[in-house]
Parts: C-alpha cells; sequence; structure tokens
C-alpha cells in the first residue's frame, strides 16, 4: 500500500504574468508539514511558477506514493482530468496542429516525476493551507511557527 502525501501550492502571481514571483508548497504526511519555497526574478507565467513548483514538491518523495496536489492553477488540473497531459506525452509534445506546446521542456519534467507516484491534481482558488503558505511567502521561506 503507498504512503498517501497532500502537496499544497500557491504563489504571488495574480493574473496570467509576473516580472518576478515566489511560491510555496507543503507537504502532508501523517499530519507532519514540510515546506518549500522559491523565488523567481524573471519574468514568470502562473503556469510555468505553478509546474516548477510541483515538479520541486514532487522532487522530495522518496519513494512512490498516492498524492493529492492541491492548486489554484485551472489549466493545469484539468489537463490532468481532461487527459491532455498524458496525450502531450505521447504525443512528443506536439500541439495536434504542429510544433511544440508551451512549457513543453517542464511537463515532459514534471510528468516524468509523476510517473513514479499516483497523482491527482484537484484544483481549487483557495485551499486550506493557502493563508500559511502567504504568511511563509511573505517571511521569505520562514515557515516556523505556522
Amino acid at each position: 500500500m503507498l504512503k498517501h502525501v497532500d502537496i499544497y501550492i500557491t504563489h504571488t502571481i495574480r493574473g496570467f504574468v509576473a516580472d518576478n514571483a515566489q511560491y510555496a508548497y507543503a507537504l502532508i504526511y501523517n499530519g507532519v508539514p514540510r515546506y518549500g519555497y522559491g523565488e523567481i526574478d524573471r519574468r514568470i507565467t502562473q503556469n510555468r511558477i505553478v509546474l516548477l513548483s510541483m515538479k520541486e514538491a514532487l522532487a522530495r518523495m522518496l519513494c512512490p506514493c498516492e498524492i493529492t496536489l492541491y492548486m489554484n492553477s485551472q489549466y493545469i488540473a484539468s489537463a490532468f482530468h481532461n487527459g491532455n497531459a498524458k496525450t502531450w506525452k505521447q504525443n512528443g509534445y506536439e500541439k495536434a496542429g504542429g510544433g511544440k506546446i508551451t512549457d513543453a521542456d517542464r511537463w515532459e519534467a514534471l510528468l516524468k516525476k509523476c510517473d513514479e507516484h499516483v497523482v491527482e491534481v484537484v484544483y481549487c482558488s483557495h485551499h486550506d493551507l493557502t493563508e500559511k503558505l502567504n504568511i511563509g511567502i511573505k517571511r521569505k521561506g520562514n515557515f516556523e511557527g505556522l
């Protein structure tokens, strides 16, 4: 039986793109949180920062797990739910009309990590740890006492 881990992700991008941003995530296993934090000091899209934080969080898994990822990216969550991510992988990250999908390299790295686990992605505009993660972001990655 696989261990179950919940991963909660949030970031500071409001809108589609920002010139710099921060992100944070929490991995919850047996009720114990483990936090991660990062800063991006260049132009980045909301989708790209979510893909980055997902990959970083999954990289912390030491063994195959059953994972539920909670995030505020409807695009990424629906790509998992409707099978687009799997189709992109099967088609070499090519669009139906030709050319690579946006962030193809990020999707490829993320889906490679996802293959090691059983992953469910859940869209929610505000999840249980949004406020704690936002406090950690304001503290530049200090999650002590949260």
